[in-house]
């Protein structure tokens, strides 16, 4: 049960740390030897995605991924999951932004190292995806308007707002 929990606590953590801009803390979360297929945006090299993710962040708006089934396998100090998805992507398109919202499963697998888990590969597994062209971002409503704005890098009111949660991200 501990090491599901530890996996589990890993798969969030990625979560936010993509969704957040987070670079170093996401490099923290592979193994330096991982690999990472997201298909056409990278395939390769955990490091690769990396280079990918920063070289898109001036495009990216918003993105939020939640993670709703979660199935691990353990077996010593190996482990595989499959982990089903939603996420959500705002993202510069010429003069305009447009939402790609994909359904799909993460195939992982992992490693401990030094007490501790992390990626050696994972894959992303589109089962159905939405393209929202222009986006449909709307927050002019009484229940929004005046709600701080999410972003993908520090700005992020999360980067100010937590103290304990940013140090054990």
């Amino acid at each position: 049960m501990l090491d599901e929990f530890q996996l589990r606590k890993l798969v969030h953590r990625y979560c936010r740390a993509v969704d957040r801009g987070d670079i170093s803390a996401l490099r923290d979360l592979y193994h330096h030897d991982a690999e990472d297929d997201h298909g056409a945006f990278s395939a390769g090299s955990v490091d690769d995605f990396l280079e990918g993710l920063v070289a898109a962040r001036p495009y990216l708006r918003s993105m939020q991924h939640h993670i709703t089934t979660v199935n691990f396998a353990v077996d010593g100090d190996s482990a595989e999951g499959e982990i089903y998805s939603i996420a959500t992507h705002t993202v510069l398109a010429g003069d305009h932004d447009v939402d790609v919202t994909v359904g799909g499963r993460y195939l992982d697998r992992y490693e401990k190292r030094d007490a501790t888990w992390k990626f050696i590969e994972r894959t992303i597994v589109t089962d159905w995806a939405t393209v929202d062209d222009p986006s449909r971002l709307d927050v002019s409503h009484p229940i929004t308007r005046s709600t701080p704005r999410g972003s993908t890098d520090l700005n992020d009111p999360s980067h100010q707002y937590f103290s304990i949660l940013n140090r054990d991200a």
